[in-house]
């Protein structure tokens, strides 16, 4: 699949993915790390995504039929969640990623939310701030679970043998 780097958001996100991301994912120990790893961060971001829509229903004492849309959007992080989760089979180790090209759009969209997210929390106050502030969490975390899902998994690395001075001993 060749890629496309004429789009000044397509070189961002490569950017980001290979100087950023893909270092990291490299030095994670165990097979298909990043994988994992991103998997957990974006369930709590699904956790953090719940707590900030469902909050209202409880604190604010605001009836189902109001809260139509924040329940849409807890279906719609799950389904997202789901989607991700059934399509990490399709990454193999040594080859390209292919959730490297499918999620891109998501990755270069969310990176707007999340840092728009980061600005309602520090200029909100009170009870507003702490709810904006599970708003960020999740988005940092989606972010960061998005970007280790779609790094490449590099094989194993090959045990160094060590060679035994005086191999033909019969005693060792």
């Amino acid at each position: 699949m060749a890629q496309n780097t004429d789009n000044v958001l397509v070189r961002i996100d490569l950017w980001i993915l290979d100087t950023i991301f893909q270092p990291i994912a490299n030095r994670l120990p165990g097979e298909r790390m990043n994988i994992r790893l991103g998997m957990n961060l974006l369930l709590g971001s699904v956790i953090f995504s719940f707590a900030f829509l469902l909050m209202p229903l409880f604190f604010f004492n605001v009836g189902f039929f109001n809260s139509t849309y924040n329940l849409m959007s807890c279906i719609v992080v799950i389904c997202f969640y789901m989607f991700v989760y059934r399509n990490q089979e399709v990454v193999r180790e040594g080859f390209i990623n292919p959730l490297r090209y499918h999620l891109f759009g998501i990755r270069i969209i969310s990176i707007p939310f999340t840092l728009y997210g980061i600005y309602i929390w520090l200029s909100s106050g009170g009870m507003a701030g702490r709810f904006t502030m599970l708003y960020c969490i999740s988005n940092i975390l989606s972010v960061c679970g998005l970007y280790l899902i779609s790094c490449n998994i590099n094989p194993p690395k090959k045990k160094e043998e060590h060679k035994v001075a005086f191999a033909d001993n019969p005693f060792s």
